[in-house]
């Protein structure tokens, strides 16, 4: 039954293109997960992609809410390229 288990946090990376939208969103309804993407939400905000500062900003508050959202139970995408070494850490 999706939804059901333990929460999992689900990381999907990639390039540009390569399909982690699509994918994240197909995962999410199938699971009842809710997701992050920061290059949605910075072009929601009318951000420019490339403004480093907002994106690390944005990154932070995304990993918090994933763990406050993992604490009460629901699982979590987050999606990003996890370009840097310390991101994927």
């Amino acid at each position: 039954m999706p939804g059901s288990g333990p929460p999992q946090l689900i990381l999907l990376g990639g390039l540009p293109g390569s399909g982690k939208t699509s994918r994240g969103r197909r995962v999410a309804e199938e699971i009842l997960a809710v997701r992050l993407c920061g290059d949605e939400w910075m072009a929601r905000l009318g951000v420019d992609w490339l403004d480093e500062e907002t994106r690390d900003r944005l990154e932070q508050l995304f990993w918090d809410l994933a763990q406050d959202l993992l604490r009460h139970g629901q699982t979590v995408i987050l999606e990003s390229g996890f370009w840097l070494r310390s991101h994927r850490d």
